[in-house]
């Protein structure tokens, strides 16, 4: 019906009581980058409410290590004004150039970094948000420690916008690495490649950036044949040399390192080619069947040991099925993101996408994994959710009959991004 750009969390607190008075859907978004669905309007009395014009950095301790930001400020733009003061919000999801804080925040995104540093619920300490009674709640503290009863503030990390519109967060920040190296290597296969990971750990390093593609979207991006990874970690001062010289030792044992990098700056430009790996997706699909292309894009999560294995296994399945298909992702915490592509207009071609995409989401959850690492459930997933859910719990749905619980606690009425996650 409508687009709403609030300003405040007065006016977010109108929107919702003029939403339950006329039976209105309320659907947030930030910069819509997430590929879950968890953004889709699906009903005729809907509103988008967009975030953008909440967009301010309210206040930054340099002390207590926090900022203030409101849900509208794109990620990157945060942590440019960070950097002034030697910080960082170390969630760094590969659109950080458009994503927005909320956005993250209510995904419960990660990026990549995310081997050193994890998820988005890592690194959020408080929030303030209005719920489907149009009251405003505030939750968590200033500090890291926070035991207040049950922990709420985690419950909107991940809910996808249906218990609540977040409208400020207090972020919990961490220093800038002001000594870091790092390095780009090639591999002729993906077991090598984890290799050059796990013995890294091994030998005391612990990895900021762990990421990889494999040769077809190296290809598309510009490098060459084979598997790569980039690995970038922070040493002590006077380290540098030292610790760049383990990295080269590791990677040489079963690829060849291309490139180098001896500060962060350095690698950040390394980096690029890779944060390009989903527009580069989008172009094999585009470059093969133009309008016709329907691309689904993967997000499972297993452990490092089994992830090889699943590499393998991901690969053979699209062969299987005679698919167009590629794969990039976060090694160091163990998420994949295969693509694979259909002609819209093929039934038949379809039906071998959708069985690919059930059968890799199955696999991620054999191998103690995950059907969604940081993408969401949203639309998509939802059925796969329920799956994952009843695994684990011997055939139970209790867990799905839970969230049914919380939504209807925080949502009473149904006005929050209906149909996503839970019915």
């Amino acid at each position: 019906m409508a687009v709403v750009q609030p300003t405040s969390v007065g006016e977010m607190v109108e929107l919702v009581k003029v939403a339950v008075r006329h039976g209105l859907k309320l659907v947030p978004v930030g910069s819509s980058t997430s590929l879950s669905g968890n953004a889709v309007v699906k009903w005729e009395r809907a509103v988008v409410v967009s975030m953008e014009k909440m967009n301010k950095v309210v206040e930054v301790s340099e002390v207590d290590w926090y900022a203030r930001a409101q849900p509208g400020v794109r990620v990157e733009e945060l942590n440019l004004e960070l950097a002034r003061y030697g910080l960082q919000w170390p969630v760094d999801p590969a659109s950080a150039r458009v994503a927005t804080v909320g956005g993250v925040l209510a995904n419960g995104g990660s990026g990549l970094r995310g081997a050193r540093y994890g998820p988005a619920s890592h690194w959020v300490l408080a929030l303030e948000a209005v719920i489907g009674t149009g009251e405003v709640v505030r939750l968590g503290c200033l500090t890291v420690k926070c035991r207040e009863g049950y922990n709420l503030l985690q419950l909107f990390v991940g809910s996808e916008g249906t218990l609540g519109i977040i409208t400020e967060a207090v972020l919990r920040l961490a220093p800038l690495p002001r000594h870091f190296v790092g390095i780009v290597a090639r591999f002729n296969s993906p077991e090598p490649l984890v290799a050059t990971v796990v013995e890294a750990r091994r030998a005391g390093l612990w990895p900021i950036v762990a990421e990889f593609v494999d040769r077809e979207v190296a290809r598309l991006i510009g490098l060459g044949d084979g598997y790569y990874l980039w690995l970038g970690v922070d040493t002590s001062p006077g380290g540098e040399k030292t610790v760049l010289a383990k990295l080269v030792e590791v990677a040489s044992a079963g690829g060849i390192v291309e490139a180098t990098a001896e500060s962060l700056g350095e690698f950040n430009k390394l980096l690029e080619p890779r944060r390009r790996l989903y527009s580069a997706q989008l172009k094999a699909a585009f470059n093969d069947y133009g309008d016709e292309a329907f691309l689904y894009f993967e997000d499972v999560a297993v452990p490092l040991s089994r992830v090889p294995e699943a590499i393998r296994a991901v690969e053979e399945a699209a062969r299987r099925r005679g698919l167009r298909y590629n794969m990039g992702g976060h090694i160091g915490d163990g998420n994949l993101h295969p693509a694979a592509w259909a002609r819209r207009s093929d039934p038949e071609e379809m039906e071998r996408l959708m069985e690919f995409f059930l059968e890799v989401a199955r696999l991620a959850v054999k191998l103690g994994g995950t059907v969604s690492a940081e993408h969401g459930i949203g639309i998509h997933k939802k059925p796969l959710l329920r799956e994952a859910a009843l695994a684990k719990n011997g055939g139970s749905d209790v867990v799905l009959k839970l969230m049914k619980e919380l939504k209807r606690v925080f949502d009473p009425y149904g006005v929050f991004n209906p149909g996503k996650i839970v019915d």
